[in-house]
């Protein structure tokens, strides 16, 4: 009983002479050097601005307005009902039951 409580006992006074962990001197500006020098790259460059939400948010509506014009411009020349007659006419299933009909002689 008494040895288990000398390893309890040492166990806790081993965390007495522990103190913080300090950086080498300069750490923080090299790897602020580091950080400065990736930011110049050319592709982290467009990267930046590609996903901006102000260019994310103009290339969706141009996307949205040339759908709308091709739209609106296939409806303003009768060219919408024609394609979707014939798309419609394969989809119309014949009035079939599900079971046939056998007659007794």
């Amino acid at each position: 009983m008494n040895k288990s409580k000398f390893n309890t006992e040492e166990i806790l006074n081993s965390l007495d002479g522990i103190v913080r962990a300090e950086p080498k001197p300069f750490l923080f500006t090299r790897i602020q050097a580091r950080m400065m020098q990736e930011e110049k790259l050319p592709e982290l460059a467009v990267l930046r601005f590609i996903t901006r939400p102000a260019f994310v948010l103009s290339l969706a509506l141009l996307f949205i307005s040339i759908n709308a014009y091709i739209a609106l411009n296939d409806v303003e020349n009768g060219n919408g009902e024609e394609v979707s007659q014939p798309i419609a006419a394969e989809y119309v299933q014949p009035d079939a039951l599900p079971y046939e009909i056998n007659e007794m002689p």
